[in-house]
C-alpha cells in the first residue's frame, strides 16, 4: 500500500502549487476551468508518463504544463519508505529515495512501482459501454497482472506453436494435391506397359533399375535439403531460448527500499548461479546441433559423387535407347514413367503419413492452449468474486466464459463478402451458432450437405457461402480463433421488490456510473483518482451508491475526487477540500481545508449560493 504525500507544480497553468493530501478522501472543486482536472491528470502523468492517459487527458497536459513546467509527487509506501517522483514534458522522470539515491533500475512508465488507478467520467462511460472488448477484462487482470502475464507468454509460445503445426500441415496438404495430379497426369502408363511386346533388350532391366534410382536420387537430396532447414530452425529456437534464460536468471526480486531486499538477494544470487550452468547445457545442445550440420554437409558431399555416377549410367543407356527401335524407345519412356508413378506414389504415402502425424499432434496443442486459456478465465472467476464481495449487492460482477465473440464475428464477416448472397445479417447470426472448430471442419471437408442441414441456407445459399469460406477462409486459422471471456457488469435498477439487474452498457449514462464507481472503488488498495465521477448521476444514486462506497473504502485507500456535486464532500466526510481558481491564465489554490472550514465555498460552487441553497431547503422543509 501507498499514499500521495504531496503534490507541487512548477510552472505551466498551475505555478506554484504545493498541497499535502492526506489519508482518505480529498475532494477538489471549484469552478470550471480552474485547473481541478489539471491537477489530477498531472498525477497521473508524474507517476505514469503519456502513455497512461486517454487522448484527451494527454492533449490537457500539453497545453496546461508546457514551457517548462515540473510536477514532483512525493509519495509514502508501506509506512515507512518516502520516495519522490519528478517529471516534466520533455524531461525524463527521476525517481529518488528517501536520502536523495537516485534510481535507475525502475521503469515508470509501466505504471508498476507506484501504481495508481485514475480515470475520467469519459474512460468510466467507455468501459461501461464495451460490453464485448478488452476494457472490463484489464479491469480483472491488472488485479494478477503477474500471473496473466506469465500464461500470456505461454498462450504467445502455444500460439506460435500450433501456427508452425499449421504451416507444415499446409505444406504437407499443398504437396499431396500437387503429388497427385502428377500422378493423374500419367495416367494407366502401367496398362500401356504391359500392352507392348516384350523387349528383347538386356538393358531394358538395368534401365527400369537406374530410373527408379534417380526417383530415389531426387528423394535423398529433398530430405537433406529438409534436414537442413529443420537444423536452421532448431539452432534459432536454441538461441531464442538462451536469450530468455538470460533475462530469467538475471532477474531482479528486490526492491532496494524494502526491508526484505537481503533475504531476497540470496534468491537473485541462486538464480543468477544457475546461468552458468544453463549456458553449459545449450552450448553442448549447440555444438551438437552444429556437428549434425557437418554430417549432413559431409552426406551431401558423398551422396552427390554416387548420384554423379547413377547420372553418367542412366545417360549412357539413354544414348542407347537412341538408336533402338521405335518400340524400344517407347518401352524405355513407359517404363521410366512407371518409375517415376511408383515414386510418386511412395512419397504421397509418405506425405499423408506424416500428414496424419501433424493432424494427432495439432489436437495436443488445441488442448494445451485450451486449458491456459481457462486459466485466464478461472483467475478472472477469482478476482470477480472478490470485486463482488466489496462492491455490494447493488452491482453485480459476473465472468461469462467464452462469450465475447468479436474475433469470430469479424472473421466470418470478411469471409462472407465475397459470397454475393442477401441477408448477411440474418446469415451471420446464423453462422454465429456454430463453433469455429465446428465451421473449421465443415470448410476442410467442404461438407455441403452437412452446412446446409445446419444452417437451413438452402443448396444454393449454402453452396455460395462454403465456395466463399474455402475461397477467404483459413479452417487452420478459424478452429483456434480466440473466443474471450466477456465481463457482464450489472446494476439493479430495481427500487423496489425483486431485483432486475441490467448491463452497464444498457444504463443511461448517469447509471454507467454507478455501476462502475462501486467496482473501480472496491479494486486495489492504492491512490485512486476520479475526475468528475457524479457526471449524469441524479442524487439519489449518489447517496445510495457513490457515498456509500466511498464512505466503506476510504479506511483502506486513498481517493481524490474533482466533482461539482456537494454529496460527495460533505455525505462522505471528505479529508480535505482543495477550492481552485482561476483568473484566466493561471489556476491556483484558493482555500484548503475540512468541509466545515470550506462551507462557505462548498455552499458557493457546488450547491449555487448560499440564498438558493436556503430557498431549496425552505422548499423542502414546506413539502
Amino acid at each position: 500500500m501507498w499514499i500521495v504525500e504531496k503534490i507541487e507544480i512548477s510552472g505551466g497553468f498551475l505555478p506554484g502549487l504545493s498541497v499535502s493530501i492526506p489519508q482518505g478522501l480529498t475532494c477538489i472543486i471549484g469552478a470550471r476551468g480552474s485547473g481541478k482536472s489539471t491537477l489530477a491528470e498531472s498525477v497521473r502523468f508524474a507517476l505514469s508518463g503519456m502513455s497512461a492517459a486517454p487522448k484527451h487527458c494527454a492533449d490537457l497536459i500539453q497545453a496546461n504544463l508546457a514551457g517548462g513546467a515540473l510536477v514532483t509527487i512525493t509519495a509514502l509506501a508501506d509506512g515507512s519508505n518516502r520516495y519522490t517522483i519528478k517529471r516534466g514534458l520533455k524531461q525524463s522522470p527521476v525517481l529518488l529515495t528517501s536520502d536523495g539515491r537516485a534510481i535507475n533500475t525502475v521503469d515508470l512508465d509501466r505504471g508498476t512501482f507506484l501504481p495508481l488507478d485514475a480515470y475520467s467520467s469519459l474512460e468510466i462511460e467507455a468501459i461501461a459501454d464495451e460490453a464485448l472488448g478488452s476494457k472490463r477484462r484489464n479491469l480483472l487482470d491488472e488485479l494478477r497482472s503477474e500471473q496473466i502475464r506469465s500464461i500470456h507468454l505461454s498462450l504467445a509460445d502455444s500460439a506460435r506453436a500450433l501456427e508452425t503445426n499449421a504451416d507444415r500441415i499446409r505444406t504437407a496438404q499443398r504437396t499431396i494435391v500437387d503429388l497427385t495430379e502428377q500422378i493423374e497426369e500419367l495416367g494407366d502408363v502401367r496398362a500401356r506397359l504391359s500392352a507392348l511386346a516384350p523387349s528383347d533388350r538386356e538393358s531394358a532391366e538395368d534401365f527400369v533399375r537406374l530410373s527408379r534410382q534417380q526417383q530415389l536420387d531426387q528423394r535423398e537430396i529433398a530430405k537433406l535439403d529438409s534436414a537442413e532447414r529443420d537444423l536452421k530452425t532448431l539452432e534459432g529456437s536454441l538461441e531464442r531460448l538462451r536469450k530468455e534464460a538470460q533475462g530469467v536468471f538475471a532477474a531482479r526480486l528486490t526492491e532496494e527500499q524494502s526491508a526484505n531486499a537481503d533475504a531476497l538477494r540470496r534468491y537473485e544470487k541462486l538464480l543468477a548461479a544457475s546461468t552458468a550452468p544453463v549456458e553449459k547445457h545449450l552450448s553442448a545442445i549447440q555444438a551438437r546441433i552444429r556437428g549434425a550440420q557437418g554430417a549432413l554437409a559431409q552426406a551431401r558431399q558423398d551422396v552427390a559423387e554416387i548420384h554423379t555416377s547413377h547420372a553418367g549410367d542412366l545417360a549412357r543407356l539413354n544414348a542407347l535407347n537412341q538408336a533402338a527401335s521405335e518400340q524400344a524407345r517407347l518401352r524405355a519412356s513407359l517404363e521410366q514413367q512407371v518409375a517415376k508413378l511408383e515414386a510418386l506414389e511412395q512419397q504421397r504415402v509418405e506425405i499423408h503419413t506424416e500428414l496424419e502425424t501433424l493432424l494427432e499432434r495439432r489436437k495436443f496443442l488445441k488442448t494445451d492452449h485450451i486449458l491456459m486459456r481457462d486459466q485466464v478465465s478461472t483467475m478472472r472467476d477469482e478476482v470477480a468474486s472478490e470485486l463482488q464481495h466489496e462492491a455490494g449487492e447493488r452491482v453485480r460482477i459476473r465472468v461469462m466464459r467464452n462469450a465475447d465473440y468479436m474475433s469470430y464475428q469479424e472473421m466470418l464477416e470478411a469471409g462472407l463478402k465475397g459470397a454475393r448472397v442477401r441477408n448477411q445479417s440474418e446469415i451471420l447470426a446464423t453462422l454465429m451458432v456454430l463453433r469455429p472448430e465446428q465451421l473449421a471442419q465443415l470448410i476442410q471437408a467442404n461438407d455441403l450437405d452437412s452446412f446446409d442441414e445446419l444452417t437451413h441456407f438452402g443448396a444454393e445459399r449454402s453452396r455460395k457461402i462454403l465456395d466463399a469460406f474455402r475461397e477467404s477462409v483459413d479452417p487452420l486459422a478459424l478452429e483456434i480463433t480466440p473466443i474471450e471471456d466477456r465481463i457482464a457488469i450489472e446494476l439493479n435498477v430495481a427500487t423496489a421488490g425483486r431485483p432486475h439487474f441490467k448491463d452497464a452498457s444498457d444504463l443511461s449514462r448517469g447509471q454507467k456510473c454507478t455501476a462502475l464507481l462501486p467496482i473501480l472503488l472496491a479494486r486495489r488498495d492504492n491512490p485512486l483518482i476520479i475526475d468528475q465521477p457524479e457526471d449524469n448521476l441524479d442524487n439519489h444514486f449518489i447517496f445510495e451508491t457513490v457515498v456509500n462506497a466511498v464512505q466503506r473504502m476510504k479506511k483502506r485507500r486513498q481517493m481524490i475526487f474533482i466533482t461539482h456535486n456537494a454529496n460527495i464532500p460533505v455525505l462522505a466526510e471528505a479529508e480535505l477540500v482543495l477550492v481552485m481558481t482561476s483568473d484566466g491564465r493561471v489556476g491556483a489554490v484558493e482555500r484548503r481545508g475540512s468541509v466545515d472550514e470550506c462551507r462557505e465555498q462548498i455552499i458557493d460552487l457546488l450547491e449555487g449560493g448560499r440564498e438558493a441553497f436556503a430557498l431549496r431547503s425552505k422548499r423542502y422543509a414546506a413539502g
